[in-house]
């Protein structure tokens, strides 16, 4: 049966993350050819970085992090090399030849490079050859295959040039020799255990680096060996201890045949290692499992890119899901790295409870979500931490309306409420806590709100600070949330408006039919405040204008009295439409209620008593009723506005110790 090679490399594309596997699958097959025969003992592989331009690097200094892009790689060996019997079985395209092999490791090469261009010289049946040839996608795949006998030497090798790496996988690439060298540490982590593991050095132009010498700096020869079973399934774990990281890397690395295939993070289920953990003498260090087995050489794909673990929710016999794998193996780090873990725990959740400290309406979370907390990586920055914290705060919110409402169905009478009281405490304790905390919050906004206010009142703030303090500047209501404005300044049912805009001229509004320039504080649908407090649409409106603390100077134009009939009058004639381009239900006598927020300056005072406006009760204010335009219009001064805010909320911050 012949094979199309070139179909065979196009029926799949190779990922972007295993850029690097072609590289490995070389390696690993150098290392092979070693373990056949080898002319040094331990044999020796070298691995020389071909890139785009071949200047002198300077690793140390900053072109180091601009490395010019990896083009080739070009690995050589001295094993067994290309015999007759190795060459064949490279022609088949799924050869077993080799222990463990799956024969279509090859492929990869071709799917991230343009080609191959192999050259070896071996000796078989006591002469020396050279064989030459070449791996490219096409129908064959060998091609300018040569073999001839040449003059005795001692001297054998085996080159595999990985040529041409394809532009879509150069970015993917990485480039420097000490990550390269993690990688393959990683990928052939198992050989590397081996006191006959092949020497394996990295040339990069005029740099080199030994990658055995990497391994041994990095695991100091801590490796535990610990068997595991689940069910018929036997595993081998190699627990490493990786030292001098530049970053935390606790993984665990699910291996076939010797080689890394897939990877779990160990903070999938112990959260404290998305940090490093620190040994008796003050070290830093990762945690690296390598997971061994025939379950997993046996389900292995044809690329070694994935393992098909059982995804049944039953659970069979001679069957290994990855979770329960991940799971009976956290639980042995668990055990061994005790101490160091609850270390780590202790100086998570410490962080935790200092934030909470801050922000008092995430403390309840200690007491009901403390596991979720301690799953927040202790690396996060303070918003990164905050969002989290919501996150945990929503869910337990919402446990909490679940568990409620599960309970409530079945309270039809007073009796069923005291049992309730009785049999579900702690709920009753876990609604009051979860609603205070969050209350407790609000209130303290609203402290610090008023306290605000008053200071812009005393600095004779500009009137744009007072008026985005109650409502921001150019907005419309559907733009904001609940909590994003405190329109309760004025009066608590203005929270609950239908539609709003802020700060808009008449003429700017598209669905509104005017050439207005006017421009209202606050007004109905895409301009200065409009509002309704009934069911009906647009029932009510309300008219909101706000004045300069402390203004004297007022033109006869700028009366604010005659600004509200004007704005009225805008929109009781004008051809008025909502945001939606809708016809706006403005029905004859609808009521309209118009506030002006200012200074009780002689001026306006004056105003308002030329315009037959009335005293308020507490002499804070005026008011009065415009008969033409069914309009309520209520004069407020800005002390009025903040004392009778402190009114309104003094039970709760009383009850807070805020007052």
């Amino acid at each position: 049966m012949e094979i199309d090679i070139k179909g065979k490399i196009n029926e799949k594309k190779l990922a972007y993350n295993n850029t690097l596997l072609p590289l490995y699958e070389a390696v690993v097959n150098s290392i092979q050819a070693i373990e056949e025969d080898s002319a040094t003992s331990p044999g020796i592989i070298e691995i020389d970085i071909i890139r785009s331009t071949q200047q002198s690097l300077d690793f140390e200094g900053e072109k180091g992090d601009q490395l010019p892009e990896i083009v080739d790689f070009v690995v050589t060996d001295n094993g067994i090399g290309f015999n007759d019997e190795n060459y064949e079985s490279f022609n088949y395209a799924h050869s077993t030849y080799k222990k463990g092999g799956k024969g279509i490791g090859r492929f990869t090469w071709l799917r991230a490079f343009k080609r191959a261009e192999i050259e070896s010289r071996y000796r078989e049946n006591g002469y020396w050859n050279l064989r030459k040839f070449s791996f490219e996608p096409t129908k064959k795949g060998i091609e300018k295959h040569s073999n001839e006998r040449v003059n005795s030497t001692d001297e054998r090798y085996t080159i595999v040039k990985l040529k041409g790496l394809k532009e879509d996988y150069r970015k993917w690439c990485n480039s420097k020799p000490e990550d390269i060298a993690f990688k393959i540490i990683e990928h052939t982590f198992i050989y590397f255990l081996s006191k006959d593991c092949p020497r394996i050095i990295i040339n990069d132009v005029d740099s080199q680096l030994v990658v055995n010498d990497l391994f041994n700096l990095f695991t100091n020869g801590q490796v535990k060996t610990k068997p595991l079973k689940i069910r018929a399934n036997k595993f081998k774990l190699s627990i490493v201890k990786l030292l001098n990281g530049k970053r935390p890397d606790n993984k665990i690395h699910y291996c076939a045949n010797s080689r890394e295939v897939d990877y779990d993070k160990i903070a999938t289920d112990i959260p404290e290692l998305d940090n490093f953990l620190v040994d008796e003498e003050g070290n830093n260090f990762s945690i690296a499992v390598y997971v061994e087995g025939e379950y997993l050489d046996e389900n292995v794909n044809e690329e070694r890119t994935s393992i098909s673990f059982n995804k049944s929710e039953f659970e069979f016999d001679d069957q290994t899901s990855q979770e329960e794998l991940r799971k009976a193996i956290t639980t042995l780090i668990e055990d061994e790295f005790e101490g160091q873990i609850q270390e780590l725990s202790s100086i998570r959740i410490n962080r935790v409870k200092e934030f909470v400290s801050q922000h008092p309406r995430y403390k309840q979370l200690l007491k009901y979500k403390p596991d979720a907390l301690k799953r927040i990586p202790s690396t996060y920055s303070e918003d990164k931490m905050e969002i989290e914290v919501f996150k945990i705060q929503q869910e337990l919110e919402l446990d909490v309306k679940k568990e409620t409402t599960s309970v409530l169905k079945f309270i039809d009478s007073e009796e069923d409420l005291t049992d309730f009281e009785d049999s579900h405490k702690e709920l009753y304790a876990k609604i009051i806590e979860v609603g205070n905390a969050k209350l407790s919050e609000y209130v303290v906004h609203r402290k610090l709100v008023l306290d605000l206010f008053d200071k812009l009142l005393k600095r004779k703030a500009p009137e744009r600070a007072v008026h985005s303090l109650i409502f921001p500047l150019q907005t419309f209501s559907d733009e904001l949330g609940f909590e994003d404005h405190n329109l309760w300044m004025l009066d608590e049912k203005l929270a609950y408006h239908k539609y709003l805009a802020s700060d808009k001229s008449f003429k700017q509004i598209k669905p509104l039919n005017s050439d207005s320039p006017d421009r209202p504080d606050l007004l109905i649908f895409n301009k200065p405040f409009a509002f309704s407090n009934d069911d009906k649409p647009y029932e009510s409106i309300v008219l909101i204008e706000f004045k300069r603390p402390m203004r004297n100077d007022y033109s006869e134009k700028e009366n604010p009295i005659a600004q509200i009939n004007r704005y009225a009058r805008e929109i009781i004639n004008g051809d008025v439409k909502d945001k939606h381009d809708r016809e706006f239900d403005f029905r004859p006598n609808t009521p309209i209620y118009a506030y002006i927020i200012c200074d009780l300056t002689k001026k306006l005072k004056a105003f308002a008593e030329d315009a037959g406006y009335k005293i308020l009760p507490d002499g804070d204010g005026y008011f009065s009723f415009n008969d033409n335009y069914n309009m309520y219009v209520e004069i407020m001064s800005f002390d009025k506005v903040l004392k009778d805010s402190k009114e309104r909320n003094r039970v709760l911050f009383d009850k807070l110790n805020l007052a």
